[in-house]
């Protein structure tokens, strides 16, 4: 039979789990803070890769347009779905004044993701052979971390 004592001492070796970081990132205002700008650009990459990914399958599988295309067209409907949520949510700072001028650098950080996006894709599927849904996953990956860093360093 384990002793109170005992008992105590083990529940005083376990992790102590800090809520606070949950319990910001679910407020609805943007923050300052790189830890919950993180969790959110993630939170909001999921939601616009939904509409991204969605949408390329919807127009390669349904309307049958050039995987390249399609890629393209659910990307930048990806880009922004992310831009308005990234703003609304995730980063209250703002480097430069000018909304426009944000947009037009968000937009170009994003253009560069997209050639990253189509060549890893086109790469993956002519070299390698693997699906289009493959070839997006891994993208996917590259492309956030790509545009998580250089938006944090230029815009936010």
């Amino acid at each position: 039979m384990v002793n109170q004592k005992s008992k105590s001492r083990s529940r005083a070796n376990l992790p102590k789990i800090d809520f606070r970081l949950l319990k910001e990132s679910l407020e609805l205002t943007p923050s300052s803070k790189l830890s919950i700008q993180f969790i959110r650009s993630v939170v909001v990459s999921v939601v616009a890769l939904m509409f991204d990914f969605g949408l390329l399958v919807f127009f390669k599988q349904e309307l049958h347009i050039y995987y390249l295309l399609a890629a393209t067209i659910s990307f930048i409907i990806g880009v922004i779905v992310n831009y308005y949520l990234s703003v609304w949510w995730v980063f209250a700072d703002h480097k430069l004044g000018s909304k426009k001028a944000e947009f037009i650098i968000f937009v170009g950080v994003n253009a560069i993701g997209l050639g990253l996006n189509l060549i890893i894709i086109a790469g993956i599927v002519q070299l390698l052979g693997a699906s289009y849904i493959v070839a997006k996953a891994f993208s996917t990956v590259v492309v956030f971390f790509w545009n998580f860093i250089i938006r944090k360093k230029i815009l936010y």
